[in-house]
């Protein structure tokens, strides 16, 4: 018996499933207006290039945001600095809900975010969309951000499908 089970061990699948880091933050501090697609106000665009410096030397890969201009000014400093273009995943609400995410807008963050294996990610989003995103990865932890807050970093280690650490750090 001793033998199969070394032999399994061994002969794992190639598609073996490798660790991904991937790193959350809500958007920086945003105008008032225009109230539909608002630009960060000077306090966001300094958290912004804040987050540049703390994640300059993170390994990140790929960058995602939201369609929102105040998601895509948040990651663009470090975009910038390493050379790389922002990915948008445009959100999406559920049909029969227009409060909660869709499902299917859920999943597809969560696959695209694991589908580099091994790699490092970081994904902009919303007070809304941060925490089911983070639960989508498989989080251990899954936060509640007040609107009033914006400097939450979480570093969601996905270990397996489905599984995940979370680390909630203050920028």
């Amino acid at each position: 018996m001793e033998s199969s089970v070394t032999g399994a061990a061994v002969s794992l699948p190639q598609n073996e499933f490798k660790v991904t880091t991937v790193y959350l933050v809500r958007h920086a501090e945003k105008a008032d207006a225009p109230a539909a697609d608002p630009p960060l106000l000077e306090a966001g665009t300094k958290r912004a290039e804040e987050l540049a410096r703390t994640l300059g030397k993170a390994g990140i890969k790929t960058i995602y945001t939201s369609q929102y201009q105040r998601t895509k000014l948040t990651a663009e400093p470090l975009a910038k600095q390493l050379g790389i273009a922002s990915t948008i995943i445009p959100v999406k609400m559920s049909a029969t809900n227009r409060r909660e995410l869709s499902s299917e807008y859920l999943a597809e963050v969560a696959e695209r975010a694991t589908s580099s294996p091994g790699g490092n990610v970081l994904i902009v989003g919303h007070s809304n969309t941060v925490p089911e995103i983070i639960k989508a990865l498989g989080g251990d932890i899954v936060p509640t951000i007040d609107e009033t807050v914006f400097d939450d970093l979480f570093v969601v280690t996905v270990y397996a499908r489905g599984k995940a650490k979370v680390a909630h750090l203050k920028q």
